[in-house]
């Protein structure tokens, strides 16, 4: 049978859906609004209003008896001057884009290294009210690095182009000769870097030979790839739950001297994008890696060479997908499904 939401004190319908993400968070809306039509009720927030424009309140309190004693959890809620969650009421996170904690200007340096530490922590009850849905878990989206995803990948029986991550350019020219001579590099970390003020991004870049012994390699950490040189097309994978929504991306011109471009979003107005199947190994490869890296939701990029293999580049835990006109409403349905439904318990 179904059952009735929960009413606030002022006798509304308590919120049961959180969202964190940042304001002007696009997206999401896509979201929200199936929500809205759902009647489902949320409470849209982002971590920079904690805890200068929202309250946190958290009492551990005695929930009866179990086998090994005590067993406790905590009450309360997270509310704004208008609107919040109550922790007995919630029943999906949707951990979206949030932006760091905000705090007083009058703080000194350690006073606020101190204070975002406190915020920081306070944040994890939430992580522990039992029965609720992550879409993702704030661990497992900071958990997916470069180095543990594409071994999780390999671990699920997924193909990944022969991969290096190293300090020592003597290690660079070698690896490039077992990769036939063609090597690209990629940031282990987020693509979009500030400079002088100005917003850029670092794409994938081929390494030419003349580069592979660069001293400057040894400064820090880098990653190196096989380049798949027969490129015929790539795929991005937006993977909610159980459901897999794959768009072949296709260039409608290569570059001036023949060769396809490395990476699509450095232009991605050159390409076209289509709905498209994905083998049913590959399938059964992504549901496995999904779980081994915690995942509900992530954006995956596939690399599809002439032959027909496909080979995995990379998992993003908060990709984007409304860009995509394709599959838009379907992710959007389900990612609503996912937050309606929340968890059993």
């Amino acid at each position: 049978m179904p059952t009735t939401p929960a009413m606030s004190a002022r006798g509304e319908t308590a919120p049961r859906v959180l969202v964190v993400t940042y304001a002007l968070d696009p997206t999401a809306d896509y979201v929200l609004r199936e929500l809205n039509a759902r009647g489902v009720p949320f409470w849209r927030t982002d971590l920079a209003d904690f805890p200068t424009r929202s309250i946190l309140r958290a009492e551990l309190r005695s929930d009866g008896q179990r086998s090994d004693g005590q067993r406790s959890r905590w009450a309360g809620g997270w509310h704004d001057r208008s609107r919040g969650v109550d922790f007995s009421a919630l029943r999906a996170v949707w951990w979206r884009k949030p932006t760091p904690h905000e705090f007083a200007e009058t703080m000194s340096g350690p006073e606020l290294q101190f204070a975002a530490t406190q915020a920081k922590q306070a944040m994890t009850v939430l992580g522990s009210l039992p029965g609720v849905l992550w879409v993702n878990r704030p661990q497992a989206n900071a958990d997916c690095t470069k180095p543990v995803q594409l071994a999780a990948a390999v671990e699920a029986g997924l193909p990944v182009p022969e991969t290096l991550i190293t300090n020592d350019p003597a290690e660079v020219a070698a690896f490039a000769e077992r990769c036939g001579g063609r090597i690209v590099t990629k940031v282990l970390g987020g693509i979009v870097h500030t400079e002088n003020g100005k917003r850029g991004q670092l794409y994938t870049r081929r390494v030419p030979a003349e580069q592979w012994d660069d001293s400057r390699i040894a400064l820090t950490a880098h990653l190196f790839q096989r380049e798949i040189t027969d490129k015929a097309y790539e795929i991005r994978v937006t993977v909610v739950d159980e459901q897999q929504f794959p768009v072949a991306i296709r260039p409608t011109h290569t570059l001036a001297d023949g060769e396809p471009q490395l990476d699509w979003r450095q232009n991605s107005k050159s390409f076209t994008h289509s709905a498209t199947t994905l083998p049913g190994n590959l399938q059964y490869g992504i549901r496995q890696m999904m779980d081994r890296l915690g995942l509900v939701f992530a954006a995956l990029d596939f690399i599809v060479d002439q032959k027909g293999a496909h080979h995995l580049v990379d998992v993003n835990p908060g990709g984007q997908w409304a860009w995509i006109e394709t599959t838009r409403d379907a992710i959007s349905y389900a990612i609503a499904d996912l937050l309606e439904k929340g968890q059993a318990g």
